[in-house]
């Protein structure tokens, strides 16, 4: 298994969608809208298995309002947020996704992924938004806890 950090370029945002596809089932997200929102100045850390990716981490810069939206729970689904937000330089980050293939999950990768990725990003502030039970556990786990939307939906954040 390894870990590498990209800068998110289209191909692999072909194949991230492809992970996504098949995570968020009834999402009608196009390849257009993904390259609409990330440039290749944006960067994205994967886990690959003999240099297929499995899994991957995309967090990015963003405007400091929507990190407040964010944080506040004021967004909770951030299908729709406008691609103008995503900027290339910021205190103010949001993990937008975090997605394993199934066959790869519960196997420590995230774990190990996650604090690779906290001794090397820049410092600044962190949020996400976890819409799962296995995102909340890992967010849990190294994010404080900054309001509880609902039961599937949390958000976190951190300061490094």
């Amino acid at each position: 298994m390894e870990f590498e950090r990209v800068n998110l370029n289209k191909d692999i945002l072909i194949e991230i969608k492809k992970i996504d596809d098949i995570f968020y089932k009834d999402d009608n997200t196009t390849l257009d809208w993904y390259l609409e929102r990330y440039t290749d100045k944006h960067i994205g850390y994967l886990i690959k298995d003999n240099g297929k990716i499995v899994g991957y981490i995309v967090s990015v810069p963003i405007k400091k309002v929507l990190y407040n939206a964010l944080i506040n729970g004021v967004l909770v689904n951030d299908i729709n947020i406008n691609p103008d937000m995503f900027i290339t330089r910021s205190r103010y980050n949001y993990i937008v996704s975090f997605v394993m293939l199934p066959e790869y999950r519960h196997k420590g990768l995230g774990t190990k992924l996650i604090k690779s990725i906290i001794k090397n990003v820049k410092r600044g502030y962190y949020c996400a938004l976890a819409i799962s039970k296995e995102g909340n556990a890992l967010s849990g786990k190294f994010m404080k806890l900054k309001k509880k939307i609902n039961e599937d939906i949390s958000v976190y954040e951190i300061k490094l």
